[in-house]
């Protein structure tokens, strides 16, 4: 609310990535949670498989993330609302494209949890962070048109297989570190 109350006046649509990121990180700190609390140890004890405990990361991921984007756009549109302003197709681009974003940060964060714990991993965030932009500039330097108004389709038909894609591969990478973990 304070973020909404700060950046929506000035037009700004970065809250809207604010929020959707800060729903995204809270998978992080579930699993450090679970790690304090030795949850793994003590779940795996009943009728509990492995790939069940690692599927729950990710649907608690799936969740935060709708989550996020669901509140993103009741403040974008109550904002609007409040400000006498339409409720245009950005607001709609931003929440979608940082959704996506935003299941690309799980995905390469939750093995590097399960890899690494928690702890470590949090200081490997900023290598989450260093991939997008890293690929991001590569393709400024290759001279590789960035999503314009001829082209933004096939950047988000990109952006959501990538996003798919790199769940599934998260979800197979993480449930065979978590198969070979003991507790």
């Amino acid at each position: 609310l304070f973020f909404a109350v700060v950046f929506l006046p000035e037009g700004n649509g970065a809250i809207f990535g604010i929020i959707i990121m800060m729903f995204a990180m809270m998978v992080v700190t579930t699993i450090s949670c679970d790690d304090l609390a030795k949850w793994d140890a003590y779940a795996l004890t009943m009728p509990v498989t492995r790939k069940e405990m690692v599927l729950s990361k990710y649907l608690v991921m799936v969740l935060l993330n709708t989550l996020g984007a669901v509140l993103s756009l009741i403040i974008g549109i109550v904002g609007s609302f409040l400000m006498n302003l339409s409720f245009d197709l950005e607001i709609l681009v931003i929440v979608g494209l940082v959704y996506l974003i935003a299941f690309i940060f799980g995905s390469l964060i939750i093995p590097l949890i399960y890899k690494f714990g928690t702890e470590k991993a949090r200081l490997m965030l900023f290598l989450c962070a260093l991939i997008p932009t890293a690929l991001f500039l590569l393709l400024e330097q290759f001279n590789v048109p960035l999503p314009t108004t001829g082209n933004p389709w096939i950047y988000l038909f990109l952006l959501i297989v990538f996003a798919v894609v790199g769940v599934v591969l998260s979800y197979l990478i993480s449930l065979k570190i978590y198969t070979k973990k003991e507790f």
